[in-house]
C-alpha cells in the first residue's frame, strides 16, 4: 500500500472522559447567572445530604460553582431536577474527569471587554545581550529576533500558568497568583525557565551580571499556579480566565494538561478570544507535548496529538520544538540514534527551539534540551514582540501575521536518515497545498519578519515580496526620522499595516508601488522615463482607497486626522509640477536607501538563476 505524503501513524493515546451518566462527588455546575447556595442546596438535598457548595467564579458571563458531596450524584439527574427548580443551567461537568462535551455557547453580549487594571506594564530598555552559544534561540537560527525590527516587548503582559514556583524570586514577576492552592511547590524550576526564556530573568547569568535576556524582555510577566496535574480539571481554565480578565495579552501554559478537556476549558478559550485583551483576542499558547507510548497493534511510537486535546483546539495556538537546523528537533540516544522529541498533528501551527539553549539561572553557561514547554514560552515572547510592535492587532490578525512569515521547513528525511531509530517517526514527508506538515505545522517563526509586517504599511509590503533587508533599512530610517520621508506617524502605520494584512486588492497596489521602485532603483535613471507624476498617482490613488477598503479596521480620530493632513499634502504637491517632482526625486532617494546596491551584479550573486539574463544583457 502506498502511503499518501500526509500520512502518519495517527494514534492518539486515548485519554480518560467521564460518561454522561457516571455518578461523582465533585461538580461544577455552571449558571447563566448568579445562584443562590440555599436554592440549589435545596433542589439537591434530597440526593445527597451531605452537599458542600462552593462559588468559583461569579463574574459575567462565567458563573461556576462547585457542588461536592461524599456519596456522588449522578449528573443527568442534577441537572433535571434543577432545571425543572427553575434554575437557569448551562452543564454539569465533573471537577476531576475531562470530557469531551462541548457547552452551550457564551451569551457574550453585553459583556465588557477586558482591560488591565492593576498590571504594570515595562517601558523600553537599553539591552546589552550576551552573544552565547546558547542564545541561539533568539537569533536568526531560532524565532529571528532584530531588535531593530522586533523590540524588547514592552508594553505588552505575558501570564505563565505552570504548577510549581522554585526560582520565582529572580524573574521580576508582577504578581504570583495561587488559582485552587494555599502554597505552591518549589521543587522545580519549569515556570521560571519557561518565563526567563520567554522574558528575562534578573541577575546571574549576563554581561556583567545582568541577567538573562529572553525573546521579549521588556514583557511584564505575571505566574498563576495551578494544582499539580491529575488533581482536578477546572484549575487550569480557571488560571486562564482569572489571567485574561487581569489584562494579559499571552497566556502560555506548558504544565501537563493532556487529557483535560473539559466544558470549562471551552468557556476560558471562548472569553479569551472574545473578550480579552480589550475585546482584540487573548493568545493562548500550548505546547505539542510528547507521547511516544506505542498503541496497541502497531510497532512504532504514535507521537499523535489527538483531536480531543486542549493543544488541538483552534483557539490555541499550538507549538513543537525545532533543532538547531531548524527542523523538526530530533534528539540523539546513547547508540547514536536519532528519534523525535514531540507529537504530530493536523493541529500543530508552528515551530519554536527546543533543542540544546542556555540555562538562564546557570553561570558558566549550561545548555539543556528546551523541549516543547522552552517552545511555547519562546513563541508566547515572538507573540508579544508582535503585539509590541502592532498593540491594536486583532487575534486573527496576529495569527495571520504569525503564518504568512514563517520560515518553510522541509518536511522529507533528514541527511542522516540512517542513524534514524525508525523511518516512521518522522513521517509524513510532504506538505499540503497551504504549507502545513503535520510535524511542522506552517514552519518555523520568525520575529523579526511579522514584526515589520504589522508594523508599517511599506515595510510590510517589502516582508510580502521577499525583501527581508529592504523592510529592515525602511524600519531604520522610520525610527531615525519619525515623519519623513513617509509623512505618516506610528498610529496611521499601524492602521494601514492591519488593512494591507485584511484586503489582498490594496496590498497588491502598495506592493506594485515597491516593485516601480525596486526596478528605479537598479537603474536610476529610468526615474526620467516614468510620466511626470505617475508615481505620485499611484501614492494619492493608495491615500485614496486605503479608508475605503471594506476590510479596513476602524481609524481612531487622531489617525483620521493624520491621514487629512498627509493626504491634502499629497494633493497639494501634485498641482505643482516642480512639487511633484520634487516628490519623486525623494521616491528615488527612497529606492536607493533600500536598495542601495540594487544593481544587475547584485542580483546575479543572491538569484543564481538571473545569471543568464544579466550575461544576455552584458551587465
Amino acid at each position: 500500500m502506498i502511503r499518501q505524503p500526509w500520512d502518519f501513524e495517527y494514534r492518539p493515546v486515548s485519554a480518560e472522559t467521564s460518561g454522561e451518566d457516571a455518578c461523582f462527588d465533585d461538580l461544577i455546575l455552571a449558571s447563566e447567572g448568579p445562584v443562590d447556595p440555599a436554592r440549589l442546596a435545596q433542589l439537591l438535598g434530597q440526593l445527597a445530604p451531605d452537599l458542600r457548595i462552593e462559588p468559583v467564579l461569579d463574574w459575567h458571563p462565567l458563573y461556576w460553582t462547585r457542588v461536592r458531596t461524599s456519596g456522588g450524584l449522578q449528573r443527568s439527574r442534577c441537572e433535571e431536577r434543577l432545571r425543572a427548580g427553575g434554575m437557569a443551567i448551562r452543564y454539569l461537568a465533573s471537577a476531576h474527569a475531562g470530557s469531551q462535551r462541548l457547552p452551550p455557547a457564551l451569551d457574550l453580549s453585553g459583556c465588557l471587554p477586558m482591560r488591565a487594571s492593576q498590571w504594570q506594564t515595562r517601558g523600553p530598555s537599553v539591552l546589552d545581550e550576551d552573544d552565547s552559544a546558547g542564545r541561539w534561540f533568539v537569533g536568526q537560527d531560532g524565532v529571528g529576533v532584530d531588535r531593530r525590527a522586533c523590540g524588547t516587548g514592552a508594553g505588552t503582559r505575558l501570564a505563565v500558568i505552570d504548577n510549581d514556583a522554585g526560582e520565582v524570586g529572580r524573574l521580576g514577576l508582577d504578581n504570583h497568583v495561587l488559582v485552587g492552592l494555599d502554597d505552591v511547590p518549589r521543587g522545580s524550576s519549569h515556570a521560571a525557565l519557561l518565563v526567563a526564556w520567554a522574558v528575562r530573568a534578573i541577575g546571574g547569568p549576563g554581561k556583567n551580571g545582568g541577567g538573562f535576556i529572553g525573546v521579549a524582555p521588556d514583557a511584564s510577566p505575571r505566574l498563576y499556579s495551578i494544582p499539580k496535574p491529575g488533581d482536578d480539571v477546572f484549575s487550569f481554565p480557571l488560571a486562564i480566565v482569572r489571567a485574561v480578565a487581569d489584562g494579559a495579552d499571552v497566556v502560555v501554559c506548558a504544565t501537563h494538561v493532556d487529557g483535560q478537556w473539559s466544558p470549562m476549558l471551552d468557556d476560558a478559550l471562548e472569553l479569551a478570544s472574545h473578550l480579552g485583551r480589550q475585546g482584540r483576542g487573548t493568545a493562548v499558547v500550548l505546547p505539542c507535548s510528547r507521547e511516544t507510548s506505542s498503541p496497541e497493534g502497531s510497532m512504532h511510537s504514535s507521537l499523535s496529538l489527538g483531536a480531543g486535546e486542549p493543544a488541538a483546539d483552534p483557539r490555541a495556538f499550538c507549538v513543537a520544538p525545532s533543532g538547531r537546523d531548524g527542523g523538526w528537533f530530533l534528539w540523539r540516544d546513547r547508540q547514536g540514534r536519532l528519534h523525535p522529541f514531540a507529537n504530530r498533528g493536523p493541529a500543530l501551527r508552528w515551530l519554536a527551539p527546543g533543542d540544546d539553549v542556555a540555562l538562564p539561572f546557570c553561570s558558566p553557561e549550561i545548555l539543556a534540551h528546551a523541549e516543547s514547554s522552552g517552545a511555547s514560552a519562546m513563541a508566547a515572547g515572538v507573540l508579544l514582540l508582535v503585539l509590541g510592535q502592532n498593540p491594536k492587532l486583532t487575534l486573527p490578525e496576529l495569527e495571520d501575521a504569525l503564518t504568512r512569515t514563517v520560515r518553510e521547513v522541509d518536511p522529507q528525511l533528514p541527511s542522516e536518515r540512517r542513524a534514524l531509530a525508525a523511518p516512521y517517526d518522522i513521517l509524513p514527508l510532504g506538505r499540503d497545498r497551504d504549507g502545513h506538515n503535520a510535524k511542522h505545522g506552517y514552519g518555523r517563526l520568525d520575529a523579526s519578519r511579522a514584526c515589520l509586517l504589522v508594523s508599517d504599511p511599506i515595510a510590510s509590503a517589502l516582508v510580502c515580496l521577499g525583501e527581508d533587508q529592504a523592510a529592515l533599512r525602511w524600519a531604520e530610517v522610520r525610527n531615525e526620522q519619525p515623519g519623513f520621508p513617509s509623512g505618516y506617524g506610528r498610529e496611521l502605520g499601524h492602521w494601514a499595516a492591519r488593512v494591507l494584512l485584511a484586503d489582498s486588492g490594496q496590498r497588491h497596489a502598495v506592493c506594485a508601488f515597491l516593485r516601480h521602485l525596486r526596478l528605479l532603483a537598479a537603474r536610476p535613471e529610468r526615474l526620467r522615463d516614468q510620466a511626470p507624476g505617475a508615481l505620485l498617482r499611484l501614492v494619492m490613488m493608495v491615500l485614496r482607497e486605503l479608508p475605503r477598503s471594506r476590510q479596513a479596521p476602524a481609524l481612531e480620530a487622531p489617525g483620521q486626522q493624520e491621514l487629512l493632513t498627509v493626504t491634502d499634502r499629497a494633493r497639494a504637491a501634485a498641482l505643482h509640477a516642480a512639487s511633484t517632482a520634487e516628490i519623486e526625486e525623494q521616491m528615488g532617494w527612497l529606492a536607493a536607501a533600500l536598495w542601495p546596491a540594487a544593481d544587475a551584479r547584485k542580483v546575479a550573486r543572491e538569484h543564481d538563476s538571473f545569471t543568464p539574463t544579466v550575461e544576455l544583457l552584458g551587465a
